[in-house]
Formats: C-alpha cells, structure tokens, sequence
C-alpha cells in the first residue's frame, strides 16, 4: 500500500545527496527524512521560516512539516490540514509514517502557563518507542511577547528532562523573538535556523 500523501508542507533543500560515479569515493550519507512538529513559528512558506535555511545548511532530504498555529505537548491545534488534529503526543501516528531520520519538535509556548509535567517527558518517551533508532531533537519555546514569563523557563526544564531522558537532544535559541508579537520577524527566524544549523547533534 502506497504511503498516504502528507498534506503537510515538505520542502527539498539545494544540493545533491545521490552518490557520484567516481568509484574511489566513498558513498554519501544519503539525506535524512525530517518531520518537523511545532506551532505557528514553524508554519508558512520554509523559506520564511526557520525550517528552510535550517534544512539547506543541513542537506536535509524530505522534510514533512506537521506543525500548526495552537499545536502543543497539551493542546491540539486551532486548525490543521492532516486527518489527525491532536497535540503532540496525539500526532504520533502522523510522525511515525513517515519513517524520519530526525524528529524536530519546536513548541511548548502554545501551551501556556500551564505545567508540561508530564506531557513533555510522556510525548519524547512515545516518541522514542515509535522511533527506536531516530535522532530526536526539541527546540526550547519562543515568545514574540516583550517579556518572556518565568513559566517558559519551567517548560523549557520539563521539555530538556524529556527528551534527554530518552538519548535526543535539546537545543536553546534563547529568545530572539521579544517584542516581535505574534509573528516572529525575519531576524528571530535567521537566528533560530542558526542555532539549530550550529547545535544540531551529528547522524
């Protein structure tokens, strides 16, 4: 049976990952399928975003972006165009799919100041059981607000316990977005896509 169409946007980014014909070079690694889960800051053309920049300066191969506007470890998006509309963990069939290479889960700001104890650790334990072999990766929250509450802090420790309890990889970008309001300006996305090129743990 064919895999079902992601409904999601996926974008290539520039290179060639197929092996050359020149014998005496080794192979390649071939690029790693991504699925990129997150909230609004992760929504739009990738070339806007994070994702884009991020997935050319890390030779991703295909990349499925399942984030959408309100989606968190507890709450379900506002709307979604895939058949699964849930919150992380309840997206977990969506990820698992796709068969990825890395898993990039940037969010935890739509959830409020509401403890993600134990929704994180709960969502990446999942997760690691989906995806034994998987890179697993979580970006700490991002506000566009002018301060960032002390409770993004607290999310940001619930979310570094649960996915380094399960052998993945937390990345800090700070808070590049204070002030930028509900969208995130140009600038706070380049600098994100930074820190993610620059800390992203190697396959």
């Amino acid at each position: 049976t064919a895999r079902p169409t992601p409904t999601a946007s996926e974008t290539i980014p520039a290179g060639d990952a197929t092996a050359g014909a020149n014998p005496g070079l080794a192979a390649p690694t071939a690029a790693p399928t991504v699925v990129i889960m997150g909230d609004s800051f992760s929504v739009g053309d990738p070339s806007a975003t994070w994702v884009g920049p991020a997935s050319q300066e890390l030779r991703w191969g295909r990349v499925v972006n399942l984030s959408a506007p309100g989606r968190g470890f507890i709450r379900g998006p506002r709307a979604c165009d895939v058949e699964i509309c849930a919150n992380f963990e309840g997206s977990l069939a969506l990820i698992a799919r796709e068969s990825p290479d890395i898993v990039v889960t940037f969010g935890g700001t739509a959830d409020g100041d509401y403890s993600l104890d134990p929704a994180a650790p709960s969502y990446f334990a999942a997760l690691r059981k989906a995806l034994p072999d998987a890179t697993l990766v979580a970006v700490s929250p991002v506000t566009g607000d002018k301060q960032a509450g002390y409770w993004l802090t607290l999310h940001k420790r619930a979310i570094t316990a649960g996915v380094t309890a399960v052998g993945g990889t937390m990345i800090d970008v700070g808070q590049p977005g204070l002030g930028d309001g509900r969208d995130l300006s140009a600038r706070a996305q380049a600098e994100i896509a930074r820190v993610v090129v620059q800390q992203m743990p190697a396959r």
